[in-house]
């Protein structure tokens, strides 16, 4: 569905309800709706001040579709757009100090991708729907969808033992995985142990002769693991249905 909005608070306010009802009504929970109801805030907020620099002569385009398995946005704003790489992680260093880009990184953080144009004015992100959601020995998020055994990194408890990487994979092998996938989205740097960590656990899935791919780096990270390494042994992918149809691809 597409709807071209002025640009006016009130009427994105009544678009956003009307979008929020559709999400509801396909049976998303609390989690998922407020994980969505942010995100799309964020961009339509951008659009209006950053974008279209609050003047009510210009419109905002939105796209939507509500599936069983995800919600897709696509924003667009008439203003010049902006070059994203020029965008600062407001948790370190200059990014401290600005109050512009938090709503990206808050998109990127709740949503399973999120994309722009060349010219930077419109925006297309992704939040999927992930199913039976529970809690592996090391405290890690951990699902299953199709032929995938997911598990979500978290950087407060890889900080305290980074070998969980390694046991978690490691046991999801002993029960009989054959396609892995660790979700990086929220590890915003990462060290050599961790990529040595990381190799490991890829050595040895392969040794099982399974797969191991990788989703969701945020751009640092992703920076890192290819500078690191040169043969590309660690597949990654910007979202876990990219991941998924690389599997099925491969079988």
């Amino acid at each position: 569905m597409e709807s071209v909005i002025p640009n006016r608070l009130e009427d994105i306010y009544e678009l956003e309800a009307r979008i929020l009802e559709q999400v509801e009504r396909a049976g998303y929970d609390e989690n998922a709706r407020f994980a969505i109801r942010l995100a799309l805030d964020e961009a339509l907020i951008n659009a209006y001040k950053h974008g279209n620099g609050e003047d009510p002569r210009r419109n905002i385009r939105v796209r939507f579709v509500v599936r069983d398995e995800e919600v897709e946005f696509e924003v667009e704003d008439e203003g010049p757009g902006f070059e994203v790489h020029t965008l600062d992680d407001p948790r370190m260093g200059d990014g401290l100090h600005r109050t512009s880009g938090r709503g990206i990184f808050l998109i990127r953080q709740f949503m399973s991708s999120i994309l722009f144009n060349e010219r930077g004015n419109r925006i297309t992100f992704t939040y999927e729907r992930r199913p039976d959601l529970g809690v592996n020995e090391h405290g890690l998020s951990h699902w299953k969808f199709d032929a995938a055994e997911v598990i979500e990194l978290d950087p407060v408890r890889i900080d305290r033992c980074p070998n969980i990487i390694l046991e978690s994979v490691v046991s999801l092998l002993d029960n009989g995985a054959r396609q892995i996938v660790l979700d990086l989205r929220f590890i915003d740097q990462i060290d050599s142990k961790t990529l040595e960590l990381l190799r490991a656990a890829h050595e040895e899935v392969a040794r099982r002769e399974a797969r191991l791919l990788l989703i969701r780096p945020q751009p640092e990270v992703e920076r890192a693991i290819q500078e690191a390494e040169a043969e590309g042994d660690l597949r990654l992918f910007a979202n876990l249905k990219l991941a998924l149809d690389h599997i099925a691809r491969a079988d």
